[in-house]
């Protein structure tokens, strides 16, 4: 699958979740590394400066995701399968799409965290199928 489409494949998923559920303040499916592959809303990562923009989600959800890696192997609890850090303002998910990418997401303070997750797992399936597409 030519790169352009597959770009626009994994938007238009990511777009379909925000929908899906409302609460979904911003997408991201970003690298172990912390890099961004795609965002939604559009220029939700374009904003380096912004605290709660795509870029620090990305980073920091990929330090996150990788402790987390880490440590359920260690306590030998079996392969990451999701993170959910919640504040009073928001909330942040992490589910794996690849051995090598995750969906982030930020949530709004009243999400249903069971809808969001059962949502985002579907989301990350079909991700998954799009990134393991031969190009």
């Amino acid at each position: 699958m030519p790169i352009t489409i597959r770009s626009a494949s994994l938007l238009r998923r990511l777009a379909a979740l925000q929908q899906a559920v409302p609460a979904v303040q911003g997408a991201a499916l970003i690298t172990a590394d912390g890099l961004v592959i795609a965002a939604y809303p559009p220029g939700w990562d374009a904003d380096r400066h912004a605290p709660e923009g795509g870029e620090h989600v990305a980073a920091l959800a990929a330090v996150l995701a990788g402790h987390a890696e880490r440590a359920l192997a260690r306590l030998n609890q079996g392969a990451f399968q999701q993170i959910v850090a919640a504040g009073d303002r928001g909330a942040l998910a992490i589910l794996p799409v690849t051995a090598d990418a995750s969906l982030a997401l930020l949530l709004a303070p009243d999400a249903a965290l069971g809808l969001v997750l059962h949502a985002a797992r579907a989301a990350a399936q079909d991700l998954r199928l799009t990134l393991d597409q031969p190009a």
